[in-house]
């Protein structure tokens, strides 16, 4: 294997060594206060930039850093003024972050600094195709995702093995404007072109214009373009049902319980009911506790496989007193309890106002739309690349969109523990990931933590399931869930909170490397991760389908029409 180019061309150097401690070193720059940068060859030399990359002579290594400073000493300020001193007297300082080296006994990138370079050794600008060298991590795979370019380099190209992008999980952060949607699009676009397999939660429908290989469904009402889906009920847990219905700690829950044990007997053995909801009041207790014992693994099965429309007049079937005649006779239920039903009638008018909802038709009534687990089930052994599902249509009401994201989650690590993309891995996508992780729904008792996409980011890499989050947000996103990010694609950052979560997520990334967070342009992005040599900006590709992401046109649309 051969470097590129060779890190130490004459034509190449701008400076010299004066100061080492463990992590930077200072070098004079005696090019730095030039109007403009250097050229050779067609490449660009900045001669002393903040925020270009540098290599240090170092003997059998090639020291690699990135100048984070430049001044003048302080007798030498004022020179630069045309007026008062003359520019072939300015001797410019440059402070350069120690970030990695290359052995070039071995054409190797090693992590950390072997050695220190020494002083009076040699600065020389770094080649962008050395660069770009260093982040591929010197691969020469088959299968590449094509995703930025070297700033600056006149489009020298950033290509990632799969493995290495989203081998541990991707992360792909930044403030609104700065590019986010535009990467995670990209990244569909590169899947695409090398047949892999994704899956694009998308809460916005900013992604509609993705095409070429692309399934596109919605959820919760018609989208233009997309095939309409329902998510049953039935493809749910109790606990999504009590986040949805939110019962009441105190009365409510044990009614809603026992109607849900109810059901589900029914379930089991449809002749002990009536219409469908079974009918308890004056009625014998021996048959309905025989069938409790009959069928007690399935009443403790977690899953909502029961008729749901029925729940609300279930609620008011078990509204009755324990025994009949006021308690004299234990071998029947009693009779209707009024004051009982007097506590549950907030909770049957929500469960009536949820089930009655056009937006929740896609869970209650599906009727014939098809059902998305079955659609994933089909995209998965099907030639398809990318399946994206938008929920767009879908209300933010009784919190339906972030238990219908959770239980897609919940549906997909449950198929990846059961080996199901162990030779077939697949890559879920999870759009505004601050909206659906570490966030919990309803009360202490009855609460439901959103759980899915952080189970899937902590044990979803060994079964072949991993994850790429895209967030503006990157304080709302747990710790423990960022800590098992492996790539990060961090744009402009310009909440301290933000940048500070990310430093203390990557152990790569520091003070230094993060204050270029806020300066960042559109498109500009740093790539930190464990696959990768040191922390490195490049200038993400546009994507062949962008996102729509703009916001309201005001020059044209305020003015002269009001």
């Amino acid at each position: 294997m051969s470097l590129p180019v060779y890190p130490f061309e004459t034509s190449r150097n701008i400076g010299t060594v004066i100061q080492v401690n463990p992590v930077t070193a200072k070098a004079n720059l005696p090019w730095a206060s030039l109007a403009n940068a250097k050229f050779e060859s067609g490449y660009r030399i900045g001669a002393g930039e903040v925020g270009e990359f540098v290599f240090i002579e170092n003997g059998s290594f090639a020291v690699f850093g990135k100048i984070t400073d430049v001044r003048l000493p302080d007798n030498e300020r004022l020179t630069i003024e045309d007026k008062l001193g003359s520019k072939e007297d300015v001797n410019p300082i440059g402070f350069i972050q120690l970030l990695s080296s290359i052995d070039l006994s071995t054409k190797k990138v090693c992590k950390g600094i072997p050695s220190h370079p020494r002083l009076g050794a040699k600065v020389y600008s770094a080649h962008e195709l050395l660069v770009a060298w260093m982040i591929n991590n010197s691969n020469e795979a088959d299968l590449l995702i094509e995703l930025a370019t070297v700033p600056n380099s006149g489009k020298i190209p950033i290509n990632i093995q799969p493995s290495h992008l989203f081998g541990r999980h991707c992360a792909v952060l930044g403030t609104t404007g700065g590019g986010k949607s535009y990467t995670l699009s990209q990244i569909m676009t590169s899947i695409n072109n090398i047949n892999g397999k994704v899956i694009l939660l998308d809460p916005t429908g900013e992604y509609k214009q993705l095409g070429d290989g692309v399934l596109h469904y919605s959820i919760g009402g018609a989208v233009d373009g997309c095939t309409e889906t329902s998510f049953p009920c039935v493809n749910m847990v109790e606990r999504d049902l009590f986040a949805l219905f939110q019962p009441s700690a105190g009365s409510q829950t044990p009614k809603f319980r026992e109607a849900i044990k109810s059901l589900k007997l029914l379930e089991c053995d449809p002749s002990l009911g009536e219409n469908g909801v079974l009918k308890k009041s004056n009625k014998s207790k021996a048959q309905i506790e025989s069938a409790v014992q009959t069928h007690a693994s399935f009443l403790a099965q977690p899953g909502a496989n029961f008729d749901v429309s029925k729940i609300a007049h279930q609620i008011f079937e078990e509204c009755i007193y324990p025994s009949a005649n006021f308690g004299r006779d234990p071998s029947k239920y009693g009779d209707y309890n009024q004051q009982d039903y007097s506590y549950q009638v907030s909770l049957i008018a929500r469960i009536e106002a949820a089930i009655g909802s056009d937006g929740l038709s896609c869970i209650f009534k599906p009727d014939d739309k098809k059902d998305l687990t079955e659609l994933i089930d089909s995209f998965l052994e099907s030639d398809d690349r990318i399946l994206r599902i938008t929920f767009e249509e879908l209300p933010f009401e009784f919190n339906a969109r972030e238990i219908i994201t959770n239980a897609l989650g919940r549906f997909l690590l449950s198929k990846a523990r059961n080996g199901k993309f162990k030779t077939k891995p697949l890559v879920v996508a999870l759009d505004e990931a601050h909206q659906f992780l570490d966030k919990s729904i309803g009360d202490d008792l009855n609460g439901m933590k959103l759980d899915a996409f952080g189970l899937i980011a902590k044990e979803g890499r060994k079964y072949s399931l991993t994850t790429i989050i895209a967030t503006q947000r990157p304080r709302d996103i747990p710790e423990d869930v960022l800590s098992q990010i492996g790539t990060l694609i961090v744009h402009r950052l310009v909440n301290n909170r933000d940048r500070e979560v990310v430093e203390r997520a990557c152990g790569d990334i520091d003070k230094s490397a993060s204050s270029f967070l806020p300066t960042l342009g559109p498109g500009e992005a740093l790539i930190v991760g464990v696959d990768f040599p040191v922390p490195m900006t490049v200038q993400i590709n546009k994507s062949k389908y962008p996102p729509i992401s703009s916001g309201a046109n005001y020059d044209e649309y305020w003015g002269d029409s009001l």
